[in-house]
C-alpha cells in the first residue's frame, strides 16, 4: 500500500506544479466568474423556458455545480489523460513494471491522481462561487449547504468517473492519442445534447435532477407550458426574462445511488482495464516479410568495390527550408492513423454542400480541431524525441526549422477549408478569407508559442477545445476565424495576436537554442 499512495502523491505534486495545471485552474476560476452573470451582463448561462433565476445561495450553488461538472469533465480529461504516457516516456514505467505492485493498484493510483487534481479545481471554483454570492446577493441569507450538496452530488461523481475514462482510455488507446483525444470530444457532445432527453440514470453530468426540479417549479407556480431548459452561455433576449426563487434540490435516494452507481461504474472499468494494461511491455509488431526477401537479407553479402570518388555526383548544399517545409508536411499527413483522413475528406466534401454559414460557423472548427494532435506538437516533437540536440545545432535553426513548422502546419489549415475559400471567391466575398487565413495563422502560432512555453501538448489542446466548443455554441469573443465577427477591429485584433504570437514562438526558441 506505500507504493499505491506513493504513486498517487508523487503524481498529483507533478501535475499540480505543471504550466497546464496553472493555466486551467486559471481558466476556470474566470469560467466560475462568469457562470453567474453580472446584472448588466448581455448573457445568461441557464434559463427555464423564459425564467431565471434569482441570485440567492441555492441558485448560484446550482448553477456553477452543474456548470463545473461539465466544464470540467470535459477539459479536465485532457488535463489529466497522460498519466501513464508520462511514466513511458520518462522511464518511470520500467520501474514500477519490477515492483509488486498490481496492474489494477497501479491504475486505481492514476485515477485517483487525476480526481485530485480535478477536485483541487473544483474546491478552487467552489470558494469562487461562494465569493460571487457574498458579492451578488446580500439581501438572502446565506446557506453552506446549498453549495456543498450540489458539488458533492453533481460534480464529484462526474469528476471522479471522467479522472477514471482518463485512465482506461489510455490502457486501450495508448497508440491512438488522436483519436482518443477527437472521440471523447464528440462523445461529450453527444452526451450534452441528449441532456433534455437522457434518463437520470446515465447522466453523467447530474444535471437532469437538478433541472427537472427548476422545471416543476416553473410550471406549478407560473403554469407555464414552455420550460426548455437551456444551458450555456446564451447571449441576447434577456430583458424578456422573468425572476423567480428557487429554493434547492431535494435530493432523492434515486438520484444519490446513481451517483454512487456512476463512481463504481468508473472503478468497474478500471478493473476491466488493469486485465488488458500492458504493463510498460510496449513492443511494436512488425508484418511478417515474405520468404524471398528474408533469403536476400541473409544472402552472403558480395565484397565491396572499389569507390572511385571522382565518379559520384558532385554536393549540392540547399540552405533553403523548403526541404523543411515538405518534410514537416510528410510528418504532419503520416501523424495518426490512415483512416482519419477519411474524415477529413469527409469534412472537405460538407464545406461545399453544407450552408455557406454553417459550413464556416459550425463545420471548419470542428474539421481543424481534428488536427489537434498534429499541431499540438508542431514545434515540441524534437524535445519528445529527444534529437533536439541535432537540430538544434544546425544551420540556422532559428530562421529555417521553426518557420518550416510554422509554414507546414498553415499550408495544412488552407488545404482543409480550400473549398470554403473557393465558395466565397465564386461569391465575390474577399473579407471571410481574410478571415479565415489571419485564423489559421494564429491557431498554428497558438500551438508553436504554447508548445514552447510549456515544453508539452496538454496546454493547447485545452485551449484549443475551449475554443472550438465556444465557437460551435457561437460564442463571440471567442471566434478567432470569423465566423462570427465581420468587423475590420476584428481584424485588427487577430493581427497584433498573431504579431504577437510571432515574436514569443521566435523568442522562445531562441532561448532553447541558447540553453541547449
Amino acid at each position: 500500500m506505500r507504493a499505491f499512495y506513493k504513486i498517487i502523491i508523487s503524481d498529483y505534486l507533478q501535475r499540480t506544479r505543471s504550466y497546464a495545471f496553472l493555466i486551467t485552474l486559471a481558466i476556470s476560476l474566470y469560467a466560475a466568474y462568469s457562470f453567474v452573470p453580472a446584472p448588466n451582463a448581455a448573457y445568461t448561462t441557464l434559463r427555464i423556458g423564459n425564467y431565471l433565476g434569482a441570485d440567492n445561495a441555492a441558485w448560484i450553488g446550482s448553477v456553477t455545480a452543474m456548470m463545473t461538472s461539465v466544464f470540467l469533465s470535459i477539459i479536465g480529461f485532457y488535463l489529466v489523460n497522460s498519466g501513464i504516457k508520462k511514466d513511458v516516456d520518462t522511464g518511470v514505467g520500467m520501474i514500477i513494471a519490477t515492483t509488486s505492485i498490481s496492474n489494477f493498484n497501479y491504475l486505481l493510483a492514476k485515477a485517483w491522481s487525476n480526481f485530485l487534481v480535478l477536485l483541487s479545481i473544483m474546491c478552487m471554483v467552489l470558494l469562487m462561487s461562494i465569493a460571487l454570492f457574498l458579492i451578488r446577493s446580500g439581501e438572502y441569507p446565506f446557506d453552506i449547504m446549498q453549495f456543498i450538496l450540489p458539488y458533492l452530488l453533481v460534480t464529484v461523481p462526474a469528476i471522479f468517473f471522467v479522472a477514471a475514462i482518463a485512465v482506461v482510455a489510455e490502457v486501450f488507446l495508448y497508440r491512438y492519442n488522436i483519436v482518443m483525444n477527437i472521440g471523447v470530444y464528440f462523445i461529450f457532445c453527444v452526451l450534452l445534447a441528449s441532456q433534455t432527453t437522457i434518463s437520470p440514470l446515465l447522466d453523467v453530468f447530474g444535471i437532469k435532477q437538478v433541472t427537472a426540479t427548476m422545471q416543476d417549479i416553473i410550471q406549478h407556480q407560473y403554469h407555464q407550458a414552455n420550460h426548455t431548459t437551456s444551458m450555456g452561455f446564451i447571449f441576447g433576449h434577456k430583458k424578456t426574462l422573468h425572476s423567480f426563487v428557487f429554493e434547492g434540490v431535494t435530493w432523492t435516494a434515486p438520484f444519490i445511488f446513481s451517483r454512487i452507481l456512476l463512481m463504481c461504474l468508473g472503478l468497474l472499468l478500471i478493473l476491466i482495464s488493469s486485465r488488458f494494461f500492458h504493463r510498460f511491455d510496449i513492443k511494436q509488431t512488425f508484418k511478417k516479410k515474405k520468404k524471398s526477401k528474408i533469403q536476400e537479407i541473409i544472402a552472403p553479402v558480395k565484397p565491396l568495390r572499389d569507390i572511385r570518388l571522382s565518379a559520384l555526383p558532385p554536393i549540392k548544399p540547399n540552405f533553403g527550408i523548403i526541404p523543411f517545409i515538405k518534410t514537416e508536411l510528410l510528418m504532419l499527413f503520416r501523424k495518426g492513423p490512415r483512416w482519419l483522413w477519411l474524415i477529413n475528406v469527409g469534412g472537405m466534401i460538407a464545406l461545399i454542400f453544407a450552408p455557406l454559414t454553417v459550413a464556416h460557423q459550425m463545420i471548419l472548427p470542428a474539421l481543424w480541431f481534428l488536427q489537434v494532435a498534429r499541431w499540438s506538437d508542431l514545434a515540441t516533437k524534437e524535445k519528445t524525441n529527444r534529437i533536439h540536440y541535432f537540430t538544434y545545432a544546425s544551420y540556422k535553426p532559428l530562421t529555417r526549422l521553426l518557420p518550416a513548422q510554422v509554414f507546414a502546419g498553415i499550408i495544412l489549415s488552407f488545404v482543409l477549408a480550400l473549398p470554403l475559400f473557393v465558395r466565397y471567391l465564386v461569391a465575390f466575398q474577399f473579407l471571410p478569407i481574410l478571415s479565415i487565413i489571419m485564423g489559421s495563422i494564429f491557431i498554428v502560432l497558438l500551438a508553436v508559442a504554447l508548445g514552447m512555453l510549456s515544453g508539452g501538448t496538454k496546454l493547447f489542446e485545452i485551449l484549443f477545445f475551449l475554443f472550438t466548443y465556444s465557437n460551435l455554441n457561437k460564442v463571440p469573443f471567442t471566434d478567432y476565424f470569423g465566423g462570427i465577427n465581420h468587423s475590420a477591429n476584428y481584424l485588427v485584433v487577430i493581427a497584433v495576436l498573431i504579431a504577437s504570437l510571432t515574436f514569443m514562438s521566435f523568442l522562445l526558441r531562441k532561448i532553447e537554442i541558447r540553453h541547449l
